[in-house]
């Protein structure tokens, strides 16, 4: 979750000045918060998140004390491999995120049938990943990047291209239905196959009935 500060500042001499800070993470926040209140120069402080939420100093902690160590900045990368002949699809993604500091990436695939085309593979992917994110998420609401090199289903979710397939209109509205059910946002990024090589890997791999279900911490950011 990113946030950034609004409040009012008091000089020494009385002047007062309206006060809004850039955007940071949310663990960063309480340390700014302690010295905003030390300096005692702030007043009315507010919290404002990318959710377009907002809280009170105190407010703030008590969010912060009941979402420790739940799943924080989830990024998902997913795809799908397809079979015209038996309308059976690989669906692949995966799932970065943070829990108290630590990263950790999950890995997951799943096979599915009656699936009529390529595009309606990729937002199945993205569905399954979505509501997996939701899981790990446990409550703490947030914006959820999604990286895929689907563009048609890239755009059609961010709302650069219209959907007139009511198939695919009707996967997109299952998302959006259940992202809006748990408060949260998603963001949908184009990347080249190149940057997407393990969720296409896990979806060939799902593909071919190999199911794949792993939880590994990241040292990508080591």
């Amino acid at each position: 979750m990113e946030i950034y500060f609004s409040a009012q500042y008091e000089h020494p001499s009385g002047a007062k000045v309206s006060f809004q800070s850039d955007w940071i993470h949310d663990n960063q926040a309480l340390l700014f918060l302690a010295d905003f209140e030390k300096t005692g120069r702030f007043s009315d402080i507010v919290i404002h998140d990318d959710l377009d939420q907002q809280w009170n100093i105190k407010e703030f902690k008590k969010l912060m004390s009941r979402t420790s160590g739940s799943a924080k900045n989830i990024t998902i990368y997913f795809d799908a491999a397809f079979s015209k002949t038996d309308q059976t699809a690989g669906l692949g993604w995966t799932l970065e995120y943070k829990k108290d500091e630590e990263s950790f990436i999950e890995k997951n695939n799943k096979q599915l049938g009656q699936i009529t085309s390529n595009n309606e593979a990729e937002y199945a992917a993205l569905y399954y990943a979505i509501d997996h994110a939701i899981k790990v998420a446990d409550g703490h609401q947030q914006i959820i990047h999604c990286y895929g090199d689907a563009l048609t289903v890239v755009n059609q979710m961010s709302g650069e291209w219209p959907c007139y397939d009511q198939v695919l209109s009707n996967w997109a509205d299952k998302i959006d239905s259940l992202i809006n059910k748990h408060g949260m946002s998603g963001e949908y990024h184009h990347i080249g196959r190149n940057q997407n090589k393990t969720a296409h890997k896990l979806a060939s791999q799902a593909f071919n009935n190999r199911d794949i279900k792993s939880l590994n911490r990241n040292e990508k950011d080591d």
